[in-house]
């Protein structure tokens, strides 16, 4: 991994300047964004895997050579492709202007053809199919390869893809490329990416190392959001190691950083719910989950959040609730749109179900996330899952009456926490 440097930086000379280094453009597939096809089908597919790799083409092809990259009749054939496809009205736009690409490519409006290139990215994301989102977001940042931005973005779709060397590759380029504009936003959040890259690796002191430097640049440079992005993170690492109630106050911070109206609120109530829950708190856990409902609507987090429902749920002898997220889950996962956060979903549905002394499901929930996370690359939550799975097998009892009981830890700065993030989730989506 290359390290650097987050002390204050000085405009460096010319020949001092760090080489932007190159990126992964790839993962194990043979063919460069061939995935599209495996996420997206029918002729909607051919046309953004067609439309992906145009854009690749045109970056990598010197400026002088461009204009006679296309055959002449490229735009009018493509013309006819985008009328007859069954194409979604929100790609309409974006795939007519990357159609213009074909027509013009020596007369490119840099800034149209990276929007739509980014709008494509955006709209897969949403959908769950992360590695269109992935070859767009990267077809954009190889279009306008001095973004320290669009490099972040490649990076962290990388990352959610488990294609952990891509995504490193990327942040690093982000970082310095950052570094080199003074964008020092793009510059925080790469750290912030390797963070959360060293999180799902299971390298959780590497993983405060990057946050802690996020943190200071962001604090450095009075990046309010992204402070408030850096202490949800370590929230989140010391939430891993299990640090117990002290980690509260990580939590805390970043909520006075985001502030009441910040969407990003949501996924910190989520990161507390499962928190909580793993602290044997699961009443407050399943009270903040179940108000975060109406407003996680992304298939992958919807389905994680079930997964911590289901967690609650158990621990607190809720049959009904237990139940009824388990239902859920089980729908959003059969979808195939739940993506990354499988793993961990399953695993929540069988800490919920041995709670419940339901060992038969548990066991299979557990052995379904410990497959899942190996391939996932997710080594934290493997090892978790084959350890839940192994007590399952055994049927070793737990002590049911120290799993469904309420931690001590029910203060009123605990409580009043629960009461303020049920409030915040619903004035915020006023």
């Amino acid at each position: 991994m290359h390290t650097l440097s987050v002390s204050r930086p000085r405009k460096p000379r010319s020949d001092r300047r760090q080489r932007v280094p190159p990126a992964l453009t790839r993962g194990s597939e043979r063919v460069d964004g061939i995935s599209i096809l495996d996420e997206v089908g029918g002729d909607l597919g051919l046309l953004l895997w067609r439309s992906a790799r145009n854009v690749t083409l045109w970056a990598e092809t010197p400026a002088e050579q461009r204009a006679t990259l296309f055959p002449g009749d490229a735009a009018r054939s493509r013309t006819v492709d985008l009328a007859h496809a069954d194409v979604h009205p929100e790609l309409r736009g974006p795939l007519s202007v990357l159609t213009e690409l074909l027509a013009r490519p020596g007369e490119v409006d840099l800034l149209r053809l990276v929007n739509a290139c980014r709008r494509i990215a955006g709209w897969a994301e949403h959908r769950g199919e992360l590695a269109t989102a992935l070859e767009f977001a990267q077809a954009a940042a190889l279009a306008a390869p001095e973004s320290a931005s669009l490099a972040y973005a490649v990076g962290r779709l990388a990352r959610r893809r488990a294609e952990y060397d891509r995504a490193e590759s990327w942040y690093t380029r982000a970082a310095v490329q950052g570094r080199q504009s003074s964008d020092w936003r793009s510059y925080a959040l790469a750290f912030s990416g390797m963070g959360n890259l060293h999180m799902q690796r299971g390298n959780y002191p590497a993983a405060r190392r990057a946050h802690l430097r996020c943190l200071k640049v962001a604090e450095r440079q009075g990046l309010l959001e992204v402070v408030g992005d850096a202490y949800h993170d370590l929230f989140a690492v010391e939430t891993e190691v299990r640090t117990g109630f002290e980690a509260d106050t990580l939590a805390a911070s970043a909520f006075r950083a985001y502030g009441p109206k910040s969407p990003k609120i949501y996924r910190l109530a989520y990161d507390i719910s499962y928190h909580w829950a793993l602290q044997g708190f699961f009443t407050g856990a399943l009270r903040v989950a179940q108000a975060l409902v109406p407003h996680i609507t992304e298939p992958a987090m919807a389905a994680l959040l079930q997964g911590v429902i289901a967690r609650a749920a158990g621990g607190a002898g809720r049959r009904a609730d237990f139940d009824s997220a388990v239902w859920e889950a089980n729908r959003i996962l059969n979808s195939g749109a739940s993506g990354e956060m499988t793993a961990r979903t399953l695993l929540g549905l069988a800490h919920g179900a041995m709670s419940l002394g339901e060992w038969e499901l548990a066991g299979r929930w557990a052995s379904q996330s410990q497959r899942t996370a190996s391939v996932a690359k997710e080594g934290r939550v493997a090892l978790e899952a084959e350890a839940l799975n192994d007590a399952a097998e055994r049927r070793v009892q737990m002590n049911r009456s120290t799993a469904a009981q309420e931690h001590p830890a029910t203060t009123s700065l605990v409580d009043d926490f629960v009461g303020a993030l049920v409030r915040k989730t619903t004035l915020a989506a006023v």
